[in-house]
C-alpha cells in the first residue's frame, strides 16, 4: 500500500507541476495578447472619437461656407452690379447678416469674412466684411476690412487666406498659421468666388487653432501620453515636445512608417498602432485623419500602457503558486485515503465482470476514485437501460410505434393470472383498418404506411390511457382498463367522431376508416382468448354492416 501511495502521490505532483506551467504559459500568452489588443483599441478609439468630434466641426464649417458661397453668387446678378454703390451696400449687408447667422451657433470660429476683389467694386472700403475674435475676446467683433493690396501675395500670414484660394481656383483648407491681422493662430477654410468665370473675391471662416489645442490636450488616457496634430506628410503642427514645422522623422526614424500611412491609408483601414522609440523610451502612436487634411495622433509610453498587464500577471502568478502549494497538501492527504476505496471498487468491478448488475458500488466522492465509481455506476445503469431498451424494442411495432403482438402475449399472461384470482375487470376492443390494400394499390405502399400510421395515431389519441397493440397487418387491439373501461362507450363515441371529422381531408390517406368490435370480460370466461374471440366476432359483424351500408 505504501508503494502505491507514494507512486500515486508522486504522479499527481508531477501532473500538478506540468499543469501549472502550461496554464501559466497560456495565461501569460492570453493576457499579453488580449491586453495589448485592448490597449491598442483604447488608443485607437479615443483618437477616432476625438477626430470624429473635430471632423463634425470642420464638416459644419465646410458645409456652411459652401452654402454661403452658393447663396452669395445667386444673389449677385453680375460682377458689374458691384460697381453700383447702392447695390453694393445692400448686397454686402445682406451677406454679412447671413454669415453672422451661420457663425453664431458654431464652435471654434476665430473669424469669418467675405472680401471682394480690389478694383471690382464701386467703393473698396465697402467691398466685404471681416469679423474676428481678437486677443481671446469671447465674442466676434467687426474689424476693418483688410487691405489686401498693401501686402505681397506671398505674405501668407497676412493675406494667404485671400491669395491661396484665388491661386488654387477652388476651395482650400489652409494649414495652421499665425494670422497677423488678428494676432491669433488659425486654420482657414476659404472658397474663391467666381461670377461668369470672373474672380470677384473670397469668403471663408477661420478656426481658432489654440482652442482646438486646448480641447485635444486633455483627451489622452495615459499619464505619459501626448496628443498632437500633424500634416499628412508628417510635418508637426502641434506637439507638446516636438517643435512646430519639424518632421516626425527628425525625432525617430521609426516614424517613417507612420508618415507613409498618413499619406496613403484610409483611416478606417489603417494599421491600429505604431511602435517607435524617442530618447530611449519606447512609445506607441495611433492616428486618425481629419477633414481639413490634418492628422490627429495620440501617443504614450509602452511601459505605462503595459503596466496593467504586468500587474495582472504578477497577481496570476501569485495565485497559481498558492493554488499549486494547496494542491500539493491536499493531494498528500487525499492519496492516503484512496487505497481502501480502490480495493472496494476492484471487488465491485469483479462482480460486474461476472455479470452481476445488481452490485452495490461504493459511495462516489469528488476525487479520481469517485469519478471511477461514478463511471462504473453509469456503465451499469446504461447496461440496464440497454437491456431494457432491447426488451422495449422487441415489444414495439416498428412502423406505428405501438406495442406488437409479442407484447400482447406477455400481457395475456397477466390477464390470465388476474382471471384466475378473480381480480380481472377489462375489455378488449378489436379494430380493423378498412381499405388498406386499396390504399396500397392506388397510392403505393408509402402512402399506405402513412394511412396506417394516421389510423394508429387516431386510436392512440382516443384511448390515450390504454395500451394499443398491432396484432396483424391491419388489426389493432386496445386493452381497456380503469377509466377507459368505465367510459368505454364514450371513448368509442370519440372514435366515431374522429373518423367523421377526418373525412374532410383532401388526401385519401388522411381519411381514416376502420371497423371495431368490443369484447367485455365475463366471470364465465376462462382465458383472455375468450374475450378476444367475442371482440373479433363483433368487429367482423361491424365490418359486414359497413359493407352493406356502402
Amino acid at each position: 500500500m505504501n508503494s502505491i501511495h507514494k507512486k500515486f502521490t508522486f504522479l499527481i505532483l508531477i501532473c500538478i507541476c506540468i499543469s501549472t506551467c502550461c496554464i501559466g504559459f497560456m495565461a501569460y500568452w492570453y493576457i499579453s495578447h488580449f491586453q495589448t489588443e485592448d490597449s491598442d483599441r483604447i488608443m485607437s478609439m479615443t483618437c477616432r472619437q476625438e477626430a470624429d468630434s473635430l471632423n463634425r466641426q470642420f464638416t459644419g464649417i465646410h458645409d456652411a461656407i459652401n452654402i454661403y458661397a452658393d447663396r452669395s453668387l445667386k444673389r449677385l446678378p453680375s460682377a458689374d452690379s458691384l460697381r453700383d454703390e447702392a447695390f453694393l451696400t445692400t448686397y454686402v449687408g445682406e451677406m454679412e447678416d447671413f454669415m453672422s447667422d451661420i457663425a453664431r451657433n458654431m464652435d471654434y470660429i476665430g473669424a469669418y469674412y467675405m472680401r471682394l476683389a480690389p478694383g471690382i467694386t464701386a467703393d473698396d472700403n465697402k467691398a466685404g466684411f471681416y469679423y474676428s475674435r481678437r486677443e481671446n475676446r469671447k465674442s466676434l467683433s467687426k474689424e476693418p476690412l483688410p487691405e489686401v493690396t498693401r501686402y505681397d501675395r506671398f505674405e501668407l500670414e497676412s493675406v494667404g487666406w485671400f491669395y491661396q484660394p484665388k491661386a488654387a481656383a477652388m476651395p482650400v483648407w489652409l494649414k495652421p498659421y499665425h494670422n497677423k491681422n488678428v494676432n491669433a493662430h488659425m486654420i482657414s477654410y476659404v472658397i474663391p468666388l467666381y461670377k461668369n468665370e470672373k474672380f470677384i473675391g473670397v469668403c471663408g471662416m477661420d478656426v481658432d487653432f489654440d482652442a482646438i489645442i486646448d480641447d485635444i490636450s486633455g483627451i489622452n488616457p495615459y499619464r505619459t501620453g501626448a496628443t498632437a496634430l500633424f500634416s499628412g506628410k508628417g510635418e508637426v503642427y502641434y506637439h507638446p515636445e516636438f517643435a512646430p514645422g519639424t518632421l516626425l522623422t527628425d525625432y525617430s526614424p521609426d516614424l517613417q512608417a507612420v508618415i507613409d500611412d498618413m499619406q496613403f491609408s484610409i483611416s478606417e483601414n489603417q494599421k491600429t498602432n505604431y511602435t517607435y522609440k524617442v530618447k530611449g523610451a519606447e512609445k506607441k502612436l495611433s492616428f486618425s485623419h481629419l477633414k481639413n487634411g490634418m492628422v490627429l495622433a495620440l501617443s504614450a509610453e509602452t511601459k505605462e500602457i503595459n503596466a496593467p498587464q504586468r500587474m495582472l500577471m504578477r497577481g496570476i502568478a501569485l495565485i497559481m503558486v498558492t493554488l499549486a502549494l494547496l494542491a500539493v497538501v491536499i493531494t498528500y492527504f487525499i492519496s492516503r485515503r484512496i487505497t481502501r476505496p480502490l480495493q472496494v471498487l476492484t471487488e465491485a468491478a469483479d462482480e460486474i465482470a461476472a455479470g452481476n448488475l445488481d452490485v452495490t458500488l461504493p459511495e462516489p466522492g469528488n476525487d479520481e476514485v469517485g469519478i471511477l465509481a461514478r463511471s462504473f455506476g453509469i456503465a451499469v445503469e446504461r447496461q440496464r437501460d440497454f437491456i431494457a431498451g432491447i426488451q422495449n424494442e422487441a415489444f414495439k411495432d416498428p412502423l406505428t410505434h405501438v406495442k406488437n403482438k409479442a407484447a400482447y402475449e406477455v400481457e395475456k399472461e397477466r390477464l390470465a393470472r388476474d382471471m384466475r384470482m378473480g381480480a380481472a375487470r377489462y375489455a378488449l376492443l378489436m379494430v380493423d383498418i378498412n381499405d388498406l390494400k386499396k390504399m396500397n394499390d392506388s397510392y403505393g405502399h408509402e402512402h399506405g404506411d402513412l394511412y396506417l400510421m394516421n389510423c394508429s395515431e387516431a386510436i392512440c389519441r382516443v384511448f390515450r390511457h390504454s395500451p394499443v397493440y398491432r396484432i396483424g397487418g391491419d388489426e389493432f387491439l386496445v386493452l381497456l382498463e380503469n377509466s377507459d373501461y368505465n367510459h368505454r362507450d364514450e371513448r368509442i363515441g370519440e372514435l366515431v367522431r374522429c373518423i367523421k371529422e377526418n373525412q374532410i381531408e383532401k388526401e385519401a390517406w388522411k381519411r381514416i376508416s376502420f371497423a371495431w368490435g368490443l369484447g367485455i370480460y365475463q366471470p364465465s370466461d376462462e382465458l383472455p382468448d375468450d374475450v378476444f374471440h367475442r371482440a373479433d366476432q363483433a368487429m367482423y359483424a361491424h365490418k359486414r354492416s359497413m359493407k352493406v351500408g356502402r
